[in-house]
């Protein structure tokens, strides 16, 4: 079996306020690649009829889905061939 062109730490996380997000890192080869998800990505995770969550949500959200959401990151960081960091994942990412 081939390695994941990206790799993942459970628990590298951050919440950035400014961004409204999650910023986690991804490991490759060639170094280290930001990855942000949205608050409104991560609602898509849980109740899709909520407007939006709180900074304590958010992270307790992305905890609780951390695997799946680091399976949807390789899948767009694959789709995307890498791109410009951060890599936003947004609800319609999250919602493919």
């Amino acid at each position: 079996m081939e390695p994941a062109s990206v790799r993942f730490d459970l628990g590298e996380y951050e919440w950035l306020a400014e961004r409204n997000g999650i910023l986690f890192l991804g490991h490759t080869d060639l170094g280290v690649v930001e990855f942000l998800i949205t608050s409104e990505a991560l609602v898509e995770l849980t109740d899709q009829d909520v407007e939006g969550i709180d900074r304590e949500t958010a992270i307790e959200t992305y905890a609780e889905f951390e695997s799946d959401i680091h399976r949807i990151a390789r899948r767009e960081f694959v789709s995307r061939l890498g791109g410009e960091p951060p890599i936003l994942l947004s609800a319609a990412d999250v919602a493919t």
